[in-house]
């Protein structure tokens, strides 16, 4: 699938955006109340949900005729990637450290 380098570049943006927004106003709310942080990934869906609404970007325009379903798998990437972008980048402790083997010095 090739994809409008434009439409990807703002559905990123909204991935970033909405993973912001997450971890900083509704992750502390779950911590809070110890709810399970599995119900994250559907509020990033809503909030991605929200985004693509008000700015109308379909990443699926080309391959998919309906454009009601379109921007609802848009929203899905972008919640879903917000999700991910989580993952990756609050656990530190799932990153590992490849050596070399090289001696240094």
């Amino acid at each position: 699938m090739d994809f409008d380098v434009v439409t990807l570049g703002i559905v990123i943006g909204m991935m970033v955006l909405a993973n912001r927004l997450v971890a900083a106003l509704i992750t502390p709310i779950f911590d809070k109340y110890g709810w399970d942080k599995f119900w994250l990934m559907f509020v990033s869906w809503a909030l991605s949900g929200v985004f693509v609404w008000l700015t109308g970007v379909n990443l699926f325009a080309a391959y998919i005729p309906n454009a009601l379903v379109g921007k609802v798998l848009t929203a899905v990437v972008a919640g879903g990637g917000a999700n991910l972008l989580h993952d990756l980048t609050d656990k530190p402790d799932a990153l590992f450290l490849v050596d070399g083997g090289e001696d240094v010095g």
